[in-house]
């Protein structure tokens, strides 16, 4: 039995009671051991599933650096007509992070999901801090879209429908990417849309984690041109953005300033949701489990976009 397509109605449940429990007990705390532990819970629903049946391609390179690695997911059956891609960055910090932090349940999960659902799936990972700074993982996003815009048709994919999606620190260079034209080519971003699950959109002076600076650096004093908000160039593109019900503060802050710059950019509003029940890392844990309250929603956005 391989994995089931995605029931839309299945989001109503909620995150399952055990693990929401455990993790309204931490409230907003954040630190390395609730990351392991939280990884740990969904760990254990991912072992109790039979894995997917998805084609895999992985450590495929899109650029010289041995963190320029993709992994394709490809739906087992294809149509002829090209599908969809959504290629997926992880979180980390900054200065941390794998594509594969636990072989394939962690986060190709992410790409999986997408590929049991007629879309392929990517998992991509970028170079770190604080040997690459800002803006240099945002430019490795860039770097991997394009690789998938030249090579994806060999692979049943559209090129003219890829979004980007990232997690924490993998969102901050999502966006810094797909917002800024400075950091595109001339055509622009070729995004069909972005999906940013609780990203780091400001980065403010005096309240600036030691990870955060590794990447952007010690001189308050270019904060401003770094960060995401008061730096949007570009917004012609479906935008999908989240943020967990135990977010630490800064997250949620961050992503609901982008929200109104971004209303009052374009007049209209982005999609939104708050995930109930989760904290900053849980989300992406929870693709491909018995837990529904996140993959759905954001197929819905992908198909949505895509008329399907």
């Amino acid at each position: 039995m391989n994995q089931a397509p995605i029931d839309p109605a299945r989001a109503v449940r909620g995150v399952p009671p055990d693990i929401a429990a455990w993790i309204k007990s931490k409230g907003r705390a954040f630190d390395p051991s609730i990351i392991d532990a939280t990884r740990d819970l969904y760990l254990a629903l991912h072992r109790r599933l039979p894995r997917p049946a998805v084609e895999f391609h992985p450590d495929l390179a899109y650029g010289p650096d041995p963190r320029h690695r993709l992994d394709l997911h490809l739906p087992a059956l294809r149509s002829h007509t090209p599908l969809p891609v959504v290629m997926f960055f992880h979180g980390g910090g900054f200065v941390g992070g794998e594509k594969n932090a636990a072989g394939r349940l962690i986060h190709g999960n992410v790409a999986d999901t997408f590929a049991c659902n007629g879309v392929i799936g990517i998992n991509a990972t970028y170079r770190l801090a604080p040997t690459a700074k800002w803006p240099e993982a945002a430019r490795d996003v860039g770097a991997a879209l394009a690789w998938a815009r030249e090579n994806i048709g060999t692979y049943g994919g559209d090129p003219q429908r890829i979004f980007a999606m990232g997690q924490s620190a993998g969102a901050t260079h999502v966006a810094t990417y797909a917002f800024r034209g400075d950091l595109q080519p001339v055509a622009g971003p070729g995004l069909a849309g972005v999906i940013l699950m609780s990203g780091l959109y400001a980065v403010e002076a005096g309240k600036v984690s030691p990870n955060a600076q590794a990447y952007f650096g010690d001189d308050a004093s270019r904060y401003p041109a770094m960060q995401v908000l008061g730096n949007i160039e570009r917004a012609d593109f479906p935008v999908y953005a989240s943020v967990a019900e135990f977010d630490p503060a800064p997250f949620e802050r961050s992503t609901l300033a982008l929200l109104l710059q971004l209303f009052q950019l374009t007049g209209r509003a982005p999609r939104f949701k708050q995930l109930l029940g989760h904290n900053h890392v849980s989300p992406a844990f929870a693709f491909g489990t018995d837990d529904p309250t996140v993959g759905p929603d954001v197929l819905d956005f992908v198909r949505g976009v895509c008329g399907t």
